[in-house]
């Protein structure tokens, strides 16, 4: 395909064009984006298209031998923007099989894919062929041929086996000529009864500048007076030589096809100036010129601009005749338009291919950009590029041979649909209205892939592939269900909606609502007892699990929350911050172990109660209230050593500690939270144990330590009820954490069931106890219990709640508690019936939008509107709950220039908005997290949540305004977003 990056790209354009925005010379009048109803010719080819290296992997599998791409990608120097290799790539090595199958779905007649050179002949010549490299391309065309698919087989596109570049230089040296022409007749003579359309050469224009002249693709050769003209000459002369092979030894009985594909990009004169026409024309003649004119061209040289040029060698007469309609058909790969302007050249250019043109080419700023910076969208560049070729090359057969767009990898791809539909459409208006002889037309690509210099950071696949797992798994975008019907209609029919192949509140996602909160909102930041107290051990504290398990050396970088922030003894400096921005509440978690030492009044520690009276009586005196969780994680380590919350015992243990609570600050503090994040206590510290206590069950613990959480709520919860609210006047809830969680394939039926069943697994677990039915979620009471019968156990892991404890359960809080990060796409996978596990009982598996942006934390994606999703599940499911955000933040490194944080408040916070506006959910408040960056749980110090900078390494804790503070401050002052 086209490369990337911020490199200069070629353009080519109509000799005389009007002004922009009428009509082309020859053409009817358009408008380019409309979609013209119509069909191709009945014979018309449709394909998809990979390459080798950007595919296959297995670099050194099965006698395989370096390729100039190998070398380049590792050779330390940083040519690959994000440092990655195609040593694995997709793995079509391993799954063409698979991979077959994906292109059978999208009802295309041709495979368009490369030949490893260094695959077959590991050092360049037929001395060294490898049986196993011939295997594999006779496997694959195999494959394709029982299911209908043609293969079309490019020799050459841009791997270049290292030992002819070591030995010889590679296309530098004229003898390369030969060399390709031995490879060619190998290839023809092991394929040639399969394969009928072979392509010599792909993008000639790219090996011979991006590899030879600015360095920027392998293998990085940066001469750019002399050597991309040595390098085009040499091409041409390998694809002619190439031809002929074919031509005079195998055509005869093999009877196939043979041709060159060329890259160029529409050039458009930015303005009417003759010397622009002129430039455009210059342009089209150094791109796509350079390597038409010698082969499509009546004389088999090289264009007239070109000739002037003393660095540009001469074909011989006899040269000249040989190339001249040495090829059966003309491959094109187009994706973009240039503006074209005329560049004199000043005495001081250097000599370089790209100041022999003498333009200056750039986009159009109305074009729609991609994820490359090289790609601007323009579809009625197609139209007019095709129609350049039939006039000057007397309209040769055209087969479109790559075409695409690249995003970040989104499987709601509606951009690729919509470049595919306009591009297309204009080429079937060139073939239908211009008379342009289009054969046939190869999108790129069928897989995300290696994108060359810009690795895995650009996505032109119909299909996804998930770089990060080893097994590469594949996934159906939706402009691949577009693809296929377009491919199966042969056109744009009359009465097709196009309109329906995204998800249809797609567009509404990036909508920004202007408008306010209901008064009286509550705005909030948010911190927890171990992540910023400190004084682990002062004051009569006792150990808490936390400390145990940090101090056995768990955490990152061997950190601890002995210290933290400090906020024990800067509380005050605390109070100030949030004053500052403006918050009506400050939700903070009280140490259980700080209270009682052991978890039981024996232990009561009067100097713990006089520190949070402290603290709260500072919040008040300042206008802020407290919002309290009673456990955040912190468990007495005394209590854990009686098993904690797999021992019944701890209800009754909480319930006391919450009633002390209730008894000493209840008449100061109006909102309370009993936990916070079940979830986590129960499968992180008990399933998997990768929070403390460490503890590893996950089958049984972590559904038992679950129950006992349920259980202890709703006891403290009654316990308030019955003897604290008619004095205090306060409300108790509950903070349960979750995801988002989006079908991966939502046309899937399996995986939309797959989504519910992981939001009943992961908050329904918690919430239809106390907001809904009193019970668990059925649907993890049928799974769990049927994979616990299939295990051979008697009875389900599950735990069962008596009649008794269900009426108790019901209605068992005043607000839902939600913390909210990120979203996950779901999609159905069945698991190990034999492993017990809470994770496998799900049957489900988890992945991410690559559009979706990363934090510093490897588990957050930003994905706004996932929270507006989830607010509304919360709001359908439980009888429409009052609501209370009380945790919502995203990591980074810790700078004060936070914009990522700034940008994920608004567009969270605007997403809850359009929850509470549009959708009518009762959302009462939100609260940041975190006030201040703090301990991070077992990733230590390492990232950052804070509003506020914290010196972990000044022993004063110096806190640090963050640029977000201003903006999440403007947020609570404005109660929202006003009217600009």
């Amino acid at each position: 395909m086209e490369v990337s990056g911020n490199i200069w790209m070629l353009a080519s354009c109509f000799l005389v064009l009007l002004p922009r925005g009428g009509a082309q010379m020859g053409q009817s009048q358009y408008d380019p984006d409309a979609v013209t109803t119509g069909t191709f010719p009945d014979d018309f080819a449709w394909g998809v298209a990979t390459s080798a290296y950007q595919v296959e992997g297995a670099w050194d599998k099965d006698g395989r031998a370096p390729s100039i791409w190998d070398i380049f990608t590792m050779d330390g120097s940083g040519h690959v923007k994000d440092g990655s290799n195609g040593n694995v790539a997709c793995d079509q090595y391993n799954h063409y099989k698979e991979d077959v199958q994906l292109i059978k779905s999208l009802n295309v007649k041709y495979y368009r894919f490369s030949i490893s050179w260094s695959r077959v002949l590991p050092d360049g010549t037929e001395a060294s062929l490898n049986q196993a490299g011939i295997n594999y391309y006779k496997n694959l065309v195999t494959e394709l041929k029982a299911n209908g698919i043609e293969p079309m087989v490019t020799l050459y596109h841009w791997d270049l086996p290292q030992a002819l570049h070591d030995r010889m230089g590679g296309w530098q040296n004229a003898s390369i000529v030969q060399y390709f022409g031995a490879y060619a007749r190998v290839m023809f003579r092991e394929l040639g009864d399969q394969v009928k359309f072979w392509i010599t050469l792909n993008e000639p224009w790219v090996v011979a500048w991006l590899g030879y002249g600015s360095g920027q693709n392998a293998p990085g050769i940066k001469e750019p007076a002399v050597a991309p003209y040595t390098v085009g000459h040499n091409q041409i002369l390998a694809h002619v030589e190439a031809y002929h092979i074919y031509n005079d030894e195998f055509r005869i009985y093999q009877n196939g096809r043979i041709g060159i594909t060329m890259n160029s990009d529409w050039a458009i004169p930015k303005s009417q100036s003759q010397a622009d026409i002129d430039a455009a024309e210059r342009q089209m003649q150094f791109s796509l010129g350079w390597f038409a004119n010698p082969i499509y061209g009546s004389n088999g040289d090289y264009p007239d601009a070109m000739k002037s040029i003393s660095r540009v060698p001469v074909f011989t007469a006899a040269q000249k005749q040989r190339n001249k309609g040495s090829a059966d058909f003309f491959g094109l790969n187009h994706y973009t338009s240039q503006l074209v302007s005329d560049k004199p050249r000043s005495a001081s250019d250097p000599n370089s291919y790209i100041t022999d043109i003498r333009t200056r080419t750039e986009a159009d700023p109305s074009w729609r950009g991609s994820s490359s910076s090289w790609l601007k969208v323009n579809p009625s560049g197609m139209r007019s590029i095709l129609n350049w070729i039939k006039t000057t090359y007397n309209n040769p057969d055209v087969y479109v041979t790559e075409n695409g767009v690249s995003d970040c990898g989104t499987l709601q791809d509606q951009a690729r649909l919509d470049y595919y539909k306009g591009y297309i459409n204009n080429m079937m208006r060139a073939i239908k209205v211009d008379g342009c002889n289009v054969k046939g037309y190869v999108a790129w690509s069928l897989l995300d892939n290696f994108e060359w210099a810009s690795g895995y950071t650009e996505k032109f696949g119909l299909i996804k592939v998930d770089f990060e797992r080893n097994e590469r798994p594949r996934t159906v975008k939706d402009s691949a269900f577009f693809f296929a019907d377009l491919v199966k209609n042969n056109g744009f029919p009359s009465g097709w909606d196009t309109s329906t192949y995204i998800m249809a509140d797609v567009e509404e996602r990036d909508m920004f609502l202007h408008g306010s909160f209901p008064d009286g909102f509550a705005w909030g930041a948010a911190t927890a007892a171990y992540q910023v107290e400190g004084a682990w051990n002062e004051d009569g504290k006792g150990p808490s699990i936390w400390d145990v398990f940090s101090h056995n050396g768990r955490i990152a970088n061997h950190d601890t929350g002995d210290v933290a922030c400090d906020s024990y003894h800067k509380y005050k400096e605390d109070v100030q911050m949030l004053k500052q921005l403006g918050v009506s509440h400050y939700r903070f978690s009280i140490a259980w172990s700080r209270i009682m030492a052991d978890g039981t009044p024996r232990t009561l520690n009067p100097k713990g109660i006089a520190y949070y009276n402290d603290l709260i009586d500072e919040l008040l005196s300042n206008g802020i209230q407290p919002f309290v969780t009673l456990y955040h994680w912190d468990l007495p380590q005394a209590l854990q050593e009686i098993g904690g919350w797999e021992n019944d015992t701890i209800i009754d243990h909480f319930n006391t500690y919450a009633e002390i609570c209730f008894s000493n600050f209840g008449h100061k503090v109006k909102s309370w939270i009993t936990f916070n994040e079940a979830f986590v206590v129960s499968w992180l510290g008990y399933g998997i144990g990768v929070f403390a206590p460490g503890v590893y069950s996950p089958g049984t613990g972590v559904y038992n330590v679950a129950h006992n959480i349920i259980r202890s709520h709703v006891k403290a919860y009654h316990t308030y009820d019955d003897h604290f609210r008619s004095k205090y006047n306060g409300q108790v809830g509950i903070t349960l954490d979750c995801d988002w969680k989006q079908p991966n394939q939502f046309r899937s039926a399996k995986d939309r069931y797959a989504a519910e069943r992981a939001l009943q697994f992961k908050l329904g677990w918690f919430a239809n106890p106390i907001f809904g039915n009193g019970d668990y979620p059925s649907v993890m009471k049928r799974v769990v219990k049927a994979k616990s019968l299939a295990q051979g156990l008697s009875q389900s892991r599950l735990p069962e709640f008596t009649p008794e404890e269900i009426e108790q359960n019901k209605k068992s809080a005043d607000f839902f508690g939600l913390n909210h990060y990120t979203s996950n796409l779901v999609s159905q996978l069945d698991r190990p019936i034999k492993d017990q596990s809470y994770d496998n009982d799900q049957d489900i598996d988890i992945t991410y939008d690559n559009c979706w942006n990363r934090s510093e934390s490897s588990w957050l994606r930003v994905n706004p509107w996932g929270l507006r999703k989830l607010l509304n599940w919360i709001h359908d499911r439980y009888d429409s709950p009052p609501i209370y955000v009380t945790e919502n933040g995203v990591s980074d490194k810790g700078q004060l220039d936070d914009e990522t944080r700034i940008l994920y408040y608004r567009s969270y916070i605007n997403e809850m908005m359009k929850a509470v506006r549009l959708d009518g959910v009762d959302v009462r408040g939100y609260m940041a997290w975190s006030l201040m960056d703090n301990f991070e749980w077992t990733s230590g110090y390492t990232q950052k949540f804070g509003l506020y900078q914290v010196d972990f390494n000044s022993p004063q804790r110096v806190r640090s305004m963050k640029s977000s503070v201003s903006v999440y401050s403007e947020i609570i002052q404005n109660n929202g977003f006003p009217e600009i």
